[in-house]
């Protein structure tokens, strides 16, 4: 590995000094791919449009999230930022060693393989793109190779895009990159395949608690073996340029705090009143176009709701609590006040009518 990671290095060094003007692009890229806009932007913006496809995103989402965690701390993956620093290679070979510059984004805490960018994107697009081709009747259209060919082409490049965007910030050597895309559209088309609908709440119960024993049990194991899961944390720590780059919501903790407060809400919200009374409602297009801008707007406003980083138990208690609430939200609030919202204007006209 140390000859695919000092290749690496040299790449990043190339892309950081060619493009150093340009780096305002990578970050707004880097960004747009972060796994929270799947919990924030695109679970709310599905589920608005068509119920059954949403609630297949969350769970390809929760799913590819979980899966990314386990990968990471059971392969071990250098990020950039830090092998350069730890490593002998270049002691050994007499060769300087790299400097590679470090954003406010770089500092990520958790072990570098696979990309969860790059993963979670991968899933989340490919669940996007493929139910667009089979609602649009590109599928079954004589020119169907061509357009399925040029869709597919695109989400290739904005997956490339990505990537690109992490390697230059040296948060992520590429092969983490591929691996994550690799792993991202296989999880989605196995998913995909699944149907979710029609669920209990005790299954949702039954699955978060297994989610979260499973990582709990991989930590521990690792622990008892003598390989310290927490490791990328120290390496963080130690090299990252600006302590204050260093963010708690980048470590594998926050991320199963996440997910499982997630799955657990989603459960919560689909089998709680509000929705059942929402299910028998035929919402127009209109009812969806303000279910989607209210829901998104809630959820982005909770992604700014600010975490207590004094305490580390409480930030991510926290952090499993506003993720609960999330898709109760929009999954559940959200429908249920469009329609009582609609039944309250109805009364006001038919009100106003009998006044006239």
């Amino acid at each position: 590995m140390d000859f695919v990671y000092k290749s690496s290095i040299s790449a990043i060094e190339m892309l950081q000094t060619r493009f150093q003007q340009q780096q305002n692009v990578f970050f707004t890229i880097s960004n747009l791919g972060d796994p929270r806009y799947a919990f924030l932007i695109y679970a709310p913006l599905v589920f608005s449009l068509n119920w059954k496809i949403g609630k297949q995103l969350m769970w390809v989402i929760v799913t590819a999230e979980w899966s990314n965690q386990l990968l990471k701390w059971i392969l071990h993956g250098e990020r950039p930022y830090w092998w350069v620093r730890e490593t002998e290679v270049y002691n050994k070979t007499g060769s300087n060693t790299p400097v590679l510059q470090q954003y406010f984004m770089t500092c990520e805490t958790g072990p570098g393989s696979p990309s969860g960018h790059a993963m979670v994107s991968a899933a989340v697009w490919y669940v996007l793109l493929n139910t667009l081709l089979e609602k649009s009747g590109v599928v079954s259209s004589t020119n169907k190779n061509v357009v399925t060919s040029v869709c597919w082409t695109i989400y290739t490049f904005l997956l490339c895009v990505v990537s690109l965007s992490r390697v230059y910030i040296a948060a992520h050597f590429p092969h983490q990159c591929l691996l994550g895309i690799m792993l991202g559209c296989f999880l989605a088309f196995t998913m995909t395949k699944l149907s979710m609908e029609d669920l209990k709440l005790r299954y949702y119960v039954m699955v978060t608690t297994s989610l979260f024993v499973s990582a709990l049990s991989t930590f521990c194991a690792l622990w008892v073996l003598g390989l310290n899961p927490l490791w990328s944390v120290d390496r963080a720590m130690k090299w990252c340029v600006k302590q204050e780059y260093v963010h708690l919501d980048t470590t594998p903790f926050f991320s199963m705090m996440r997910y499982c407060g997630f799955l657990l809400g989603l459960g919560i919200g689909l089998n709680s009143p509000f929705n059942k009374e929402a299910a028998k409602i035929h919402f127009t297009p209109v009812m969806k176009i303000w279910m989607m801008v209210l829901s998104i707007a809630l959820s982005t406003m909770s992604g700014w709701i600010p975490l207590p980083n004094s305490n580390a138990m409480f930030f991510y208690f926290s952090t499993f609590l506003i993720n609960m609430f999330l898709p109760i939200l929009f999954v559940a609030l959200v429908p249920y006040g469009i329609i009582k919202g609609k039944s309250i204007f109805y009364c006001l006209s038919e009100q106003l009518k009998k006044e006239e």
